[in-house]
């Protein structure tokens, strides 16, 4: 009795991989005999069972989708068999006679701002990112209880599993500055999908995100800066997509930061991103940072001014005293260059001298200036010092000296100082 095609194909594969090909060849002569032996009279051959196999995988797939709608199937909502999830919903919107454009609604719950790096110029910040849209394609099952039950989600909502986002249609977004986005994850993804009775669905799941925010610190460290937080559509413009935004921010939950932190609605001309490409609608936040400044008024402020100021009261000092003052005056001087370099080290990059630096620039000249003062003091005292006479000329007049001619130079008498008679 000759063998089928599946049972010549399993019996040989276990001679090596090899031969797996002059196996096949071997055994389809028996396949196409056997089929009509064993099975009979309009027995299909391999290539089209392998077809009929592979639409029953198919139809096992569609079966085993939870969001299909199917007969005899209970359902609070389901997709009809014709859905696409490559399209997009505005192309369906006359079957609720919406127009465009199509709106995302986002939501931010921000639960603190993390860190703010100066030098790399980036703001992180944790929160819970919720995007909702429009879906028209939803077949919705009004007379079911969950929408009234508590314990499937708020009243006319129900609760999903993140993995039924596979079979819906979700928009394509973007983020403008963006360095990171990082999905929080415990057991699994903090992420959940809720179904709304009216046809929209919500997305939400917790992130954390890191934006690049232009700085300039030209004002160190009295600086100010404003941070915009943008999320948009990545393809549609503004001509099929807009969108709106609220947020939520707890200033109790905040940790403490080198900032003063208030978060704002997104200005208006921040609300649209003009690309080459087109306009796109762009909705979000606005970060308002403030430096706080009591910090760098103790450790550099205070002691530079002191500092400078103690350079005065060597002027206090007799200038006959060198070693004393000029000892002072030197040791001030270098630890207002050691402070300076120990700011400049630890101040971001900024594009001219900013604010600390030109403070410790003119502490430095009036340090310097007193020193350059002293200096000229004792350039004065020294030259107020030299004899009016060299010691030849004093020698000479002391001692008698011949000249050529035989005369005798006499010295010079001195008059006698007067006793005081008591």
């Amino acid at each position: 009795m000759q063998m089928s095609w599946q049972r010549c194909i399993d019996r040989k594969l276990g001679l090596g991989a090899a031969v797996n090909i002059l196996i096949v060849f071997s055994c389809l002569p028996w396949g196409i005999s056997s089929n009509y032996e064993d099975f009979g009279r309009g027995t299909t051959f391999p290539g089209n069972m392998m077809h009929e196999r592979y639409k029953r995988n198919v139809d096992m797939e569609l079966s085993h989708d939870p969001t299909l709608c199917l007969k005899d199937r209970p359902y609070v909502w389901c997709l009809p068999s014709d859905y696409n999830k490559e399209k997009h919903p505005f192309t369906y919107f006359h079957l609720m006679n919406e127009t465009l454009p199509l709106n995302y609604n986002f939501k931010f719950v921000i639960d603190e701002i993390s860190n703010i790096n100066d030098k790399a110029q980036t703001l992180s910040f944790a929160m819970y990112f919720a995007v909702s849209w429009l879906e028209p394609r939803l077949v919705i099952n009004s007379s079911a209880s969950e929408w009234t039950e508590e314990k499937t989600g708020p009243k006319d909502q129900v609760n999903e599993s993140p993995v039924n986002l596979k079979y819906l249609w979700y928009p394509e977004l973007e983020i403008y500055g963006l360095e990171t986005f990082g999905i929080q994850r415990v057991l699994k993804e903090m992420s959940g999908v809720r179904v709304m009775k009216n046809k929209t669905i919500n997305y939400e799941l917790g992130v954390r995100v890191t934006i690049s925010c232009k700085m300039m610190f030209d004002d160190y460290p009295l600086d100010a800066h404003m941070c915009q937080f943008q999320v948009g559509s990545y393809y549609d413009t503004t001509e099929t997509v807009i969108c709106s935004s609220e947020f939520l921010y707890n200033a109790e939950r905040q940790r403490s930061l080198q900032h003063f932190i208030q978060l704002e609605p997104l200005p208006e001309q921040f609300s649209i991103v003009n690309l080459p490409s087109g306009h796109y609608a762009a909705c979000g936040f606005q970060v308002r940072l403030q430096r706080k400044q009591m910090q760098y008024q103790i450790q550099v402020y205070l002691p530079s001014f002191m500092f400078v100021v103690t350079s005065w009261v060597s002027f206090l000092i007799k200038p006959e005293v060198v070693p004393g003052r000029m000892a002072l005056l030197v040791t001030l001087f270098l630890v207002l260059i050691n402070i300076f370099n120990s700011v400049r080290e630890q101040a971001p990059i900024s594009s001219r001298l900013n604010a600390v630096d030109l403070y410790l620039v003119v502490c430095v000249f009036f340090v310097f200036s007193a020193l350059m003062e002293y200096a000229a003091i004792l350039m004065l005292l020294k030259k107020r010092r030299k004899p009016k006479r060299t010691i030849d000329e004093g020698l000479k007049t002391i001692f008698p000296i011949a000249t050529r001619n035989g005369d005798v130079n006499q010295p010079v008498q001195r008059p006698e100082r007067k006793k005081n008679n008591y």
